[in-house]
């Protein structure tokens, strides 16, 4: 019933609002009591009503969220081939939720903060529901700066009629970003190890998992976008720190089968899931398995994707001494002895093609990363009616987060890489029994594999556009796992934005981003025929157009030259609402728009 409560309290709140804060009060105000704020129970119902703004798991009824969405932001990458591609923001917006709302839950989160210190509840409650607050500031503000870059920071609630210290000038990223670290230390110190039902509730491991995955990003920014080294060593440590203490806590193990972290019925004491959203049929439901099940895949897995996952014996597709690999001509040779990831991320029993398949993949690979196969066909797995849990936050985004960082600060001279880095991290991952491929063996300024150092001719040289950076070797492979462990779970855009890799998910620089599978039309009719005793013909598949004349080469999903997605540098944050540059000018403070927009 904790669902019910979540959604009636943000309701109540009036955290939804479709005007600009600056114009209005913009929270309802709390209603103060002489007891309230007493019992800490109190600021747990309040602090649940959040629980939908940033631990959002797949959304409710016919929505993606930021999961494998064919309209949503989280296909602006290269993972997903589209038939329509998403395009970012092209003009600045007269209005933007991603500001109001943002100053609004910021004007909550210092009335909670402000509430709980002035309380008379003892010292270890106190600091705990501070420091929830303080997380949840955190979280917003990272976010904040991660969209806008500097942006104002409030740290105490302000009265709407308070100008002077409302419109103010935008703070340095730097310094909202010491303010957020700051943040996320008093919580990961002062929240609970545990409170509330395990995995459904904020707690000190959610604290630092969070922190490893802001930090993380904070430290791989000021790196590659602002060339900051300094601001990059004491945000990647914090984000190595978080990790390694999460880590050490030992209360969290990898899961046999990596397939039902995103697929399974319940989450419920799963050792892998640190947070994790329930789903209950009448109660809140999701179609994220629908659309991988009942639905045309009008984005699936891109060229670029399936290239990426190694083979069995754990080396690049393409590299040399890989006699492992038969090519890509053939979809059964393609898929034969690869990382299982990619067996439980994309239907490895054929190609589902437009014109054969009612239920098809535009890039002919059909994705299934969400499809529970036990309820595919029920209630459960059907339309808006889905019933599978979501993880939020896993171990092994953690243990990614940790690796990472961990090399960028080897990169930077500020830490040595050991082979114990690997072995409790990628080589922990590989264990994993549904996974079981090679460990990686850290030689030097590389990586081996079986006695073979890893030498990927695909490797990203910096020569795709002006200005661009060679990926080190060790780097490359880290941010390879990365992509393949957390493949769909929404965060591959940040991961290029932050590595300033954005135009990977250009169409026209990167083309494999704008390819499917090889297809030999006549080989695929005389297969199929054989293999379903059908009968369908060339005809069948004359909507499929390919990257060459005749009737083979790869499947080519956008088939309009003027729809191909293009980046630009302006794209890296998002614009500042017109209405409230307006607003500012109003009050005579200006509020600078982000270059380019």
């Amino acid at each position: 019933m904790k669902k019910k409560i979540f959604g009636l309290l943000i309701v109540a709140m009036g955290l939804s609002s479709c005007e600009d804060f600056l114009t209005r009060d913009p929270m309802d105000k709390l209603t103060d009591s002489e007891t309230l704020w007493e019992n800490g129970e109190n600021f747990r119902l309040m602090n649940y009503a959040f629980y939908d703004v940033y631990f959002e798991g797949y959304d409710i009824s016919w929505n993606r969220a930021t999961w494998f969405a064919e309209t949503d932001i989280a296909d602006w990458n290269d993972d997903n081939a589209q038939k329509a591609p998403t395009f970012f923001t092209k003009v600045a917006p007269e209005s933007s939720s991603l500001w109001s709302d943002a100053f609004s839950y910021i004007r909550r989160h210092n009335q909670l903060i402000d509430r709980a210190t002035n309380s008379g509840m003892g010292e270890e409650e106190k600091n705990h529901w501070i420091g929830v607050s303080r997380f949840l500031r955190g979280m917003e503000y990272a976010k904040l700066v991660q969209n806008f870059g500097d942006v104002p920071w409030f740290d105490q609630v302000i009265e709407n009629t308070d100008y002077e210290n409302l419109y103010k000038p935008r703070d340095s990223r730097s310094t909202v970003m010491d303010n957020v670290l700051a943040d996320l230390q008093f919580a990961c110190d002062n929240i609970r190890e545990s409170d509330g039902q395990a995995g459904l509730t904020i707690n000190k491991a959610v604290a630092l998992a969070f922190t490893s995955r802001l930090m993380l990003f904070e430290g791989t920014w000021q790196k590659y976008r602002e060339h900051n080294n300094e601001l990059a060593k004491k945000y990647l440590q914090a984000a190595k720190d978080a990790a390694d203490k999460l880590l050490a806590m030992g209360k969290y193990s990898i899961h046999s089968d990596w397939k039902e972290l995103t697929s399974s019925i319940s989450l419920a004491g799963n050792p892998e899931v640190i947070l994790y959203r329930e789903y209950e049929m009448g109660v809140k439901t999701h179609s994220l398995m629908s659309f991988q099940n009942t639905e045309a895949e009008g984005s699936s897995p891109s060229r670029s994707l399936v290239d990426s996952y190694l083979s069995a014996n754990g080396l690049p597709i393409y590299q040399a001494e890989n006699t492992l690999y038969k090519g890509d001509k053939w979809f059964f040779d393609e898929m034969a002895d690869r990382d299982p990831r990619l067996y439980a991320n994309v239907r490895p029993d054929r190609l589902y093609l437009e014109g054969i398949e009612v239920v098809y993949a535009t890039s002919g690979y059909f994705a299934h990363r969400f499809v529970n196969d036990a309820i595919k066909t029920e209630a459960g797995g059907i339309s808006s009616n889905n019933i599978t849990d979501a993880p939020v936050m896993k171990l092994n985004e953690v243990m990614m987060n940790y690796i990472e960082a961990a090399a960028e600060l080897a990169d930077l001279g500020a830490y040595t890489l050991t082979q114990g880095d690997f072995d409790k991290t990628i080589n922990a991952l590989r264990d994993r029994p549904s996974t079981s491929m090679p460990h990686v063996t850290l030689a030097g300024d590389n990586l081996m594999v079986n006695g073979v150092v890893i030498n990927d001719p695909k490797r990203d040289m910096g020569t795709m556009v002006a200005g661009d950076y060679e990926v080190k070797p060790i780097i490359w492979e880290v941010r390879r796992e990365r992509r393949t462990e957390l493949a769909y779970e929404g965060i591959r855009f940040n991961d290029l934005r932050r590595w300033s890799k954005l135009h990977y998910a250009d169409m026209k620089i990167n083309p494999d981003l704008n390819k499917g599978a090889w297809l030999d039309k006549d080989a695929f009719v005389a297969w199929y025929n054989e293999e379903f005793g059908a009968s369908i013909t060339l005809e069948s598949l004359q909507s499929i157009h390919l990257d060459r004349d005749g009737n083979a080469g790869y499947i080519v999903p956008a088939i309009d030259a003027t729809l191909l997605r293009e980046y630009a540098e302006k794209d890296y944050l998002y614009p500042i609402p017109i209405g409230q540059i307006t607003l500012y000018g109003k009050h005579d403070v200006t509020l600078t728009q982000n270059p380019g927009w």
